[in-house]
């Protein structure tokens, strides 16, 4: 009997052909198998029951990282085969009905680690280590299908023994097998000389334990790497990369090495073991670095080694700061002669190999939120895998996200197939990485637009993206999604709902009636909206400077609470706010966090984003850990002309101001503030209910960031019976949204066509 198998998913760059000739071999099945596009093709013949046998462990015993979505069988003429061979890659014999799954960077296997310290393996000590389970796959990859010749490794030609091996064994078809002898190498420049290989490796240990800051070349791009234990290296790369303050993120060696510093439960240890091996953010649980390394934070991000270079650094060094290698609001650096030209007395080293980069990736950050994993930050080991949805789209979708923390989305059928995190599209650089990705993965996805979706502010440089690829094939005009509608829909996307109420908090967000919005309940259905309740809105004036002058925002409040007294430039911001000079209208959650941070003295200004909101749960949780009461506040509600609910933020502040003028514990009144918004929330969910008799909430946004606030949320909507949704698969800030655009677009067409039926 002989019959034709299609297996779609993620089966290719995970040793999946070589997976098939094994298990055909052992079950005494003849054929061929061979990557085909985005698919594996196989040829089998043998005895019926054995072929039945065959097909069930195709699906239920593939490898680690491969992901079988699909399985299709048919009957082939009867043919002769010798034995069970790999054969060259090629086109599909039919059209693929879906687009390819391509598989994301894999972290080093556990047999590539025993090789990595085993003295009788001839790759022992070998940074660049891999297999056809694990290794570098999306960074390098060109074209599919996934083959050498179709990555960057085509660069390095095999030695004998690879080729060998390359034919038979554990690395079989392992299209980056490599060793010391062939493959990348280790070079290391300093002092304008460059060693090679293991003096590479050895004198760039030496410059780690002296206190140096050396730039080393990861899977998808350079990092900034020094010792977190000494305070002078810290400081140089404060300075190296432009970051006064923000928190930098730790590798370990193994997870021993972290449960000495921080607290880990089980859903925690299980993200920092998993394939994506991504930064994770820990409670601390002892200070055993120096200052400048988490500052005033009380989370540590803490990961494992990824790749054999890595952990050969860990092993050597201990604990290692390891952040992206960028300069201030740059994107990260992949390209070697980029790194080469960086001129600056902050970095001793560079740390390098020449397998060229394709696709950069930062490292992908995640936490465990009220026992729900959820990523941060989503890059490398997690795109470009698809988030499945439950509509699926007869025509593809293009979803551009935002300008802040922008990725893109690729919905066809029913894959929404998310891009890499790339930063602010205000950078020319970053401008540049996000349309270079968004041409490659329609490449490599080929996948053909039909629609576009962007964001309704009408100066972001995506929506203006957009409006110019419209034009350039034809498409119409872009589909306008107000941002927080987005937020909530990234949720509905995610947990398959066709409604909800959703609450969304963040800092800045364009509303459809020209306002700045960031305090939201939206009551969705299917792909619409009605805004049902918000945040008063409060004239801000200053611009984008707003954002990051918490000083500034604070006396804006000040005046909207009938303050006549605030910082030094108080009288200029009144007048401003009366002649309604540079002035916008806002209900944002974000800018309130910021007055109220600054107006308690906690601190005055965003040297990055967020620092403001974080400082001010810092002190909230201060005063709950210590078994404080908070002061107790009241977000009044009621109902403006147009039937919305308001929560009034003038008269908050005056509440918080007479809590001020009666020199109460400032950790108290931040953490009365925190229950007061959630207070509010569970009211206001509740009133709509009553309304609409929605009973199900998504909490969405960049200021559920804070776990005080998103704990707090939620434990009350579930004790009042609501059912409550958080972002997981994708993040809760505006790096999720582009889900949600496409997720919009989705159930607008399965509405159309409900409609013609």
């Amino acid at each position: 009997m002989n019959v034709f198998v299609t297996v779609s998913g993620i089966v290719q760059g995970v040793g999946y052909r070589p997976f098939v000739a094994g298990l055909a071999h052992r079950m005494g099945i003849s054929g061929t198998v061979r990557n085909s596009g985005g698919i594996v093709e196989i040829a089998a013949s043998g005895e019926k029951q054995r072929l039945e046998e065959f097909l069930y462990s195709l699906q239920h015993s593939a490898p680690d990282g491969a992901q079988v979505i699909n399985i299709r069988t048919e009957p082939m003429p009867e043919q002769q085969f010798d034995g069970f061979s790999i054969l060259k890659s090629g086109r599909a014999a039919k059209k693929e009905t879906e687009p390819p799954m391509i598989p994301p960077d894999l972290p080093m296997c556990d047999e590539c680690r025993k090789e990595l310290y085993s003295s009788k393996n001839r790759r022992r000590g070998y940074p660049f280590i891999s297999c056809a389970s694990c290794g570098p796959r999306y960074s390098i990859m060109n074209t599919l299908p996934y083959d050498r010749e179709t990555t960057t490794m085509k660069d390095f030609t095999m030695c004998p023994d690879c080729a060998r091996e390359y034919r038979d064994g554990r690395r079989r078809h392992a299209q980056t097998i490599s060793c010391h002898s062939c493959g990348p190498q280790l070079h290391l420049l300093t002092g304008g000389m460059t060693l090679e290989k293991q003096d590479a490796l050895e004198q760039a240990i030496t410059l780690l334990k002296n206190g140096t800051v050396l730039a080393v070349k990861g899977v998808g791009g350079y990092q900034f790497v020094c010792s977190p234990y000494q305070e002078d290296a810290v400081e140089r790369l404060r300075l190296l990369k432009g970051r006064e303050k923000k928190p930098f993120a730790v590798m370990f060696p193994n997870l021993e090495r972290i449960r000495e510093v921080c607290n880990i439960n089980k859903e925690e240890e299980k993200l920092l073991l998993s394939m994506a091996r991504p930064i994770v953010l820990l409670n601390k649980d002892a200070n055993v670095f120096c200052s400048g390394v988490c500052g005033e934070s009380r989370f540590l991000g803490a990961f494992l080694p990824c790749t054999g270079l890595h952990q050969l650094l860990t092993d050597a060094c201990g604990p290692l700061i390891v952040t992206s290698g960028n300069f201030t609001n740059e994107p990260i650096i992949y390209r070697d002669d980029d790194m080469m030209r960086s001129d600056t007395p902050y970095l001793s080293g560079i740390l390098y190999n020449t397998r060229r980069i394709v696709t950069p990736l930062d490292d992908s950050v995640a936490r465990v939120a009220c026992s729900v994993p959820q990523i941060l930050r989503r890059s490398r080991g997690y795109a470009p895998l698809p988030v499945v949805l439950e509509q699926r789209v007869e025509h593809p979708v293009l979803a551009m996200g935002g300008d802040l923390k922008s990725s893109f989305c690729l919905l066809s059928g029913d894959r929404a197939y998310l891009s890499q995190y790339f930063g602010d599209l205000e950078n020319y650089s970053v401008y540049e990485n996000y349309k270079f990705g968004l041409k490659h993965m329609e490449q490599l996805l080929m996948i053909s637009p039909q629609q576009i979706a962007c964001d309704l502010h009408p100066g972001y440089q995506s929506g203006l993206l957009a409006q110019r690829i419209v034009k350039d094939f034809g498409l119409g005009s872009p589909v306008f999604i107000q941002h927080h509608h987005a937020h909530a829909a990234s949720v509905m996307a995610e947990h398959r709902l066709d409604g909800c109420i959703g609450v969304v908090f963040d800092g800045t967000g364009y509303g459809t009636d020209g306002t700045i919005w960031g305090g939201e309940f939206l009551l969705c259905s299917g792909s619409s909206f009605e805004r049902r309740a918000h945040l008063s809105r409060v004239l801000l004036c200053g611009g984008d400077a707003a954002a990051k002058n918490a000083v500034l925002t604070s006396d804006c409040y000040r005046f909207a609470a009938g303050e006549e007294s605030g910082s030094e430039r108080f009288p200029f911001v009144k007048a401003a706010l009366r002649h309604q000079v540079n002035t916008q209208e806002s209900s944002s959650a974000g800018r309130l966090f910021d007055a109220v941070c600054a107006i308690l003295g906690i601190k005055e200004e965003n040297s990055y984003e967020g620092e403001c909101a974080i400082a001010l749960e810092n002190a909230a949780a201060a005063a709950k850990g210590a078994g404080e009461e908070p002061i107790p506040f009241h977000l009044a509600l009621s109902q403006n002309s147009e039937c919305e609910w308001e929560a009034d933020q003038a008269d908050f502040i005056r509440q918080l101001l007479q809590s001020v003028a009666e020199k109460q514990d400032k950790n108290r009144i931040a953490l009365g503030f925190h229950v007061a918004l959630a207070e509010m929330v569970a009211a206001l969910c509740k009133n709509i209910r009553e309304e609409s008799g929605e009973n199900r909430v998504a909490l969405s946004g960049g200021v559920f960031a804070n776990l005080l606030l998103l704990q707090d949320c939620r434990d009350r909507l579930t004790a009042d019976g609501f059912q409550v949704y958080l972002n997981s698969a994708v993040p809760s800030n505006d790096g999720g949204i582009c889900l949600g655009q496409a997720w919009i677009c989705a159930q607008a067409e399965n509405s159309r066509e409900k409609m013609r039926i």
